[in-house]
């Protein structure tokens, strides 16, 4: 029947290790994500910086 209860949830420690599991696996995918993106960012950076002093060299001293 929809909607109605038929007991008390049973606690299982196997699914509840497994989820934490899982939890764990896709919070340290999505942070790997995030460094790799702001890593490629940050050498994009550094690469236009070197290609502008290339083209614009110090003066002589």
């Amino acid at each position: 029947m929809l909607g109605t209860s038929s007991g008390a949830l049973q606690f299982d420690p196997e699914i509840e290790k497994t989820a934490r599991a899982i939890r764990k696996a896709v919070r340290i995918a999505k942070e790997a994500a995030r460094l790799a993106e702001l890593e490629q960012l940050t050498s994009e950076d550094e690469f236009e910086e070197m290609a502008e002093n290339v083209q614009h060299p110090p003066p002589p001293p």
